[in-house]
């Protein structure tokens, strides 16, 4: 399976995962068909991606960080949290507690995460997504440093958390797709310390958790907000928050642009490493995080076409593929990346292109060889 853009060159594919609404009703089963209307109707609820099945990758498994019933329930925990806010509720944090250790959990089965967190969601849901995957990526790099389990517990609490402040930012300066003006961004940036008072005086947060809020726009050089923090001065939970923070934002989808390249992500957050980021937790980041997930299409230099099939853990950035289409390419051919140096990523791909997809469906049916 692989996760496919949602649009018309869909139509007659199966879904090889159910979908849900952002309350958690199932919306779509597993093997339901795409038609137009179905297509249609699942763009105007602001979903762009769906996995799928098709013979390309039939036998290619979608590895998300958590589970997806785990995804479901913090997704709910989050809804639950954050509407009793609204009605000036104090909410019952049992069940995000639940869903932090639950996480905690499964990532200790986890040698790699991968970086696009698969989770097939609205952009109505993207704050909720965004903070689960900034926990996600937080608890993965403590993990990685072996933390102990009380110090995990307080990191994914507060990281889940980290954005909570938003919730009092007026939703069109919040959603707006263009430019902030100048006074806009001050007032978003004001969500670092509400959500911070919100942890302590509404939910009982420990001090400890509630720096994932206060703190994770702070950088080393002073250069973040609200306090201008620099170096020793922002705490190990605000640093990891940090890095995992800019990743997923850099790495999500969102209304007004594309994910940027992960190479790309990885070249900026290095230039930041002891400027504005704690650089060992940024190469910890990097070794934990499959930057291309199984079932990414990409080109490669010399006009190939591949599809991710696996991880390779000697690294993050060059998994095995399954080269469909270019010179000499006469059936599909297993490659491991990092023993092909000459082969280079070029782009990530939406989908197969047409010629691409009608040629290799019309050939595929052999087993897919080693290039040896």
């Amino acid at each position: 399976m692989r996760v496919a853009k949602l649009q018309d060159t869909l139509e007659g594919t199966e879904l090889a995962l159910p979908i849900h609404s952002d309350d958690g009703r199932l919306l779509l089963t597993a093997g339901a068909k795409l038609n137009r209307r179905i297509i249609r109707l699942l763009q105007s609820h602001g979903y762009t991606r769906v996995a799928i099945n098709d013979t390309m990758s039939l036998d290619i498994e979608l590895d998300d960080a958590i589970t997806f019933e785990t995804r479901l329930q913090a997704e709910k925990a989050l809804g639950q949290t954050v509407d009793a806010l609204v009605k000036g509720q104090t909410p019952n944090l049992s069940e995000v507690i639940d869903v932090v250790d639950t996480i905690i959990f499964e990532l200790r089965e986890k040698s790699q995460i991968s970086s696009g967190l698969y989770s097939i969601h609205s952009f109505d849901a993207n704050t909720f997504t965004h903070s689960i995957n900034v926990c996600v990526l937080s608890l993965a790099i403590a993990a990685a440093l072996n933390w102990p389990l009380s110090k995990m517990r307080e990191l994914g609490a507060g990281a889940i958390l980290h954005d909570i402040g938003k919730i009092l930012m007026p939703l069109p300066v919040l959603n707006k797709p263009g430019k902030l003006t100048n006074e806009e961004y001050e007032l978003i940036k004001t969500h670092a310390h509400k959500g911070w008072e919100l942890l302590i005086n509404c939910f009982g947060v420990g001090a400890c958790a509630s720096q994932s809020a206060l703190e994770h726009h702070e950088r080393l050089d002073g250069s973040g907000y609200p306090r201008n923090l620099t170096g020793s001065e922002i705490s190990d939970i605000g640093k990891i928050t940090a890095v995992a923070d800019v990743y997923e934002a850099m790495t999500a989808d969102r209304p007004h642009r594309k994910a940027m390249f992960p190479e790309l992500v990885y070249a900026h957050m290095s230039e930041g490493k002891n400027t504005m980021f704690d650089g060992d937790l940024v190469d910890t980041l990097f070794s934990k995080v499959a930057l291309f997930p199984n079932g990414t299409i990409l080109s490669l230099e010399g006009n190939y076409i591949c599809v991710v099939t696996e991880q390779d853990l000697r690294s993050s950035f060059r998994p095995y593929v399954r080269i469909l289409d270019g010179p000499d390419i006469l059936k599909p051919l297993e490659v491991a990346l990092f023993e092909r140096p000459d082969l280079k990523i070029e782009i990530i791909l939406d989908d197969y292109p047409e010629e691409v997809k009608k040629r290799v469906s019309d050939a595929f049916g052999g087993k897919a060889v080693d290039l040896g």
